[in-house]
């Protein structure tokens, strides 16, 4: 036996084995991306590279014999060093895109190709448990959320973007989803508030066997989810069958109890093991203009319309604001009876906030648009409201980076209202938060981005009562992660927030490169969800988008390009890009150019995601694969092919699979692989 030490730790191990070997018998983990065990090493990688006492330079463990008395170093300062550099070096020309562009503008990280997957293969209790993982209240979110993945939807450089939001929307009416609940921990924890952010907590929570109770002021659970969103955007029965997924995990709702009044958060935190505050932004702003008072805020009044209790508006409405607020209450009011609806905004069209198809829907409704109008007094008038408005053009960009509204001199008009609807925005209430000792900002509760955690131990907040009003999406986000940190702290572990992998994408693509993503597709038209008659539309409060049919569904499901990559969650050159903390772009130069070889019937070859750690060249080659593949071309230009030129089907005919599944990047996948499922690295 020949004797070493590997990290200061004896082994004695057989002559002839390597270091690698002898440091996996000691359960010590070396990095190795070109390892293919039982066949000939490479050291082409260079990712197991380790320190021996003794030598002045590094030595690739994989290809290293074990010595008498040698000593081994695995894990120094100069080890970790050289490996992060040879995965700068190895992702410097990479021509591949971890996650797709759709999923890497989705705020709460979603993985889009994967649930769309399970649609277009009939698997829709997959495609919720995709789903799950990342977003809670999927129904609810395919209704009204602003839908920036597909604003990013590769698809629409060939025809028109995917309808993500209607599949999303589809599967969770059709697959109701309950996860399985982890063991109870015992463990309990509060959260205050149950809007959004508050709801998808104790969705993650509850899932992790914590007990978990809600406290909120209003009589029923959802926040702006229920009293600020018509029915016609988000029938209620939609939201309480969601709800009603959280409550059969075993969170508990204490409704009708207001902080402040009913609790504290002093109290709370004696009874609970954590707190989660979730409060929201439910404090409405003003006109901002002299009669202020005699508006009506929108969120009061669609509070109103929730509850079924508004009272009549009158025939002439206006509404100030252009959010999706403001559109939700000039179409609610054309439905409560009003015949002369406008929404007045300072902006142009190309400034509004709101979903552009929410515009688009209250036009069809008959609301007038009034752009380029801001209001300088509101005045009552006997039984009417006299709104007078002055007209605005756009100077430079704000911080926000609209351009600025400027007054124009002289251009003042009068207009005669019934009601007048001040939906311009909300902020969040910090006054409870203050007098607690919560820390707070110009927005709301400070947090910390990552953990969520206050400056109080054990007491987290998120959503919009840390942002300010935003998106519902941001706030389950929100809600999903601060889970994940609570349930850190919890467990007494490290309180360090979900774990975000490292991602790299393509940039910037050029034309050739988009004929080459969309050299085998074909032109597929966008399905439409169908909606009810115009009539019905503006009578009722009747949802107006219906769920798309079944074979809409799988026809949209199925013009999804599967951008990304298949084996994104176990790629190799990734999960250790991500442990040692790499600037994927640090030594980014001219990368290789974007191609596919979809010759094979079972793999795809990304020729620019190869880091020519031949591990496929040496399987083929142990086979017997004729003719197998090689290593073509010679310096920088040296590349894995199959000889002469040929196809990849012709190159692998015995061991695709298990070239595909041996892959450390990706580079080869199989053609059904979409998560580690599909992979022999997923284990």
């Amino acid at each position: 036996m020949v004797n070493l030490t590997i990290d200061g730790r004896p082994i004695g191990v057989p002559p002839g084995t390597t270091v690698l070997e002898a440091a996996q018998w000691l359960g010590i983990k070396i990095p190795t991306m070109c390892h293919v065990p039982g066949i000939e090493p490479a050291s082409s990688c260079f990712l197991c590279a380790v320190q021996i006492e003794g030598r002045r330079t590094l030595s690739p463990a994989c290809g290293m014999p074990v010595a008498e008395g040698m000593a081994v170093v695995t894990g120094s300062a100069d080890v970790r060093a050289a490996r992060k550099m040879a995965l700068e070096l190895l992702l410097s020309d990479h021509a591949g895109e971890c996650v797709a562009p759709c999923a890497a503008q989705c705020p709460a990280g979603l993985d889009i190709p994967g649930f769309v997957h399970g649609i277009a293969t009939g698997d829709n209790r997959r495609s919720m448990e995709v789903i799950a993982e990342r977003l809670a209240l999927p129904g609810s979110l395919g209704r009204i959320c602003p839908r920036l993945c597909e604003r990013q939807c590769r698809r629409s450089d060939l025809d028109q973007g995917l309808a993500i939001g209607a599949l999303h929307r589809y599967v969770a009416d059709l697959a109701h989803f309950t996860p399985p609940r982890a063991p109870s921990t015992g463990k309990r924890v509060a959260i205050v508030g149950a809007g959004p952010a508050g709801l998808a907590a104790a969705y993650y929570l509850a899932k992790n066997g914590h007990d978990c109770t809600l406290f909120d002021a209003h009589a029923l659970p959802g926040g702006m989810l229920r009293y600020g969103i018509p029915a016609n955007r988000l029938p209620k029965d939609a939201l309480d069958a969601e709800i009603d997924a959280i409550r059969r995990l075993g969170a508990r709702f204490r409704m009708g109890e207001r902080w402040g009044e009913d609790f504290t958060l002093a109290g709370l935190r004696q009874r609970h093991d954590a707190v989660f505050v979730a409060i929201g932004a439910q404090r409405a702003q003003g006109l901002r203009c002299e009669g202020e008072e005699h508006a009506l805020a929108g969120i009061e009044f669609l509070e109103r319309v929730a509850g079924g209790n508004s009272s009549p508006l009158g025939n002439d409405v206006a509404v100030v604001g252009g959010g999706n607020t403001a559109m939700d209450c000039a179409r609610s009011a054309v439905r409560l009876g009003a015949r002369n609806v406008r929404v007045i905004y300072r902006r142009s069209r190309q400034e509004m906030p709101c979903l552009m198809e929410e515009v688009e829907a209250a036009e069809a409704e008959g609301v007038r648009i009034e752009l380029l109008v801001a209001p300088v007094r509101l005045e009552r008038n006997g039984g009417s409201l006299l709104l007078t408005c002055r007209r605005m053009t756009l100077g430079e960009p704000d911080v926000s980076g609209r351009r600025q509204p400027v007054e124009l001199d002289g251009s003042d008009f009068t207009m005669e209202c019934s009601t007048v609807v001040a939906a311009i925005g909300q902020s969040v209430d910090r006054s409870l938060a203050e007098r607690e000792g919560l820390e707070v900002t110009a927005w709301g509760i400070a947090a910390d981005e990552r953990t969520f955690a206050t400056n109080l131990p054990g007491v987290f907040a998120g959503g919009d009562g840390v942002l300010g009003a935003d998106l519902a999406v941001r706030a389950v986000a929100a809600g999903r992660m601060a889970a994940a940190a609570i349930h850190q702290f919890l467990s007494g572990q490290a309180v360090t927030g979900e774990a975000a992998m490292t991602a790299i994408a393509m940039r910037p693509i050029d034309d050739a490169e988009r004929a080459e993503m969309f050299r085998a597709i074909e032109r597929a038209a966008r399905v439409h969800a169908p909606e009810i008659p115009m009539e019905r539309r503006v009578a009722s409060f009747d949802e107006v988008e219906n769920r798309l049919l079944d074979a809409d569904a799988v026809r949209e499901a199925r013009r999804c390009l599967t951008c990304g990559c298949r084996k994104a969650d176990c790629c190799l050159v990734r999960t250790l890009a991500t442990e040692y903390g790499v600037d994927v772009y640090r030594f980014a130069g001219a990368r290789r150019r974007f191609s596919q070889d979809l010759s094979h019937p079972e793999v795809i070859y990304e020729p620019g995601k190869c880091i020519c750690c031949d591990a496929c060249v040496r399987i083929a080659a142990a086979a017997d694969e004729e003719p197998g593949l090689a290593m073509i071309g010679r310096g920088f230009d040296v590349a894995v092919g199959v000889p002469f030129g040929q196809p990849l089907s012709i190159g692998l005919r015995k061991v695709a699979r298990e070239c595909a599944e041996a892959c450390p990047t990706g580079a080869l996948a199989l053609r059904t692989a979409r998560s580690c499922d599909a992979c022999s690295l997923g284990g």
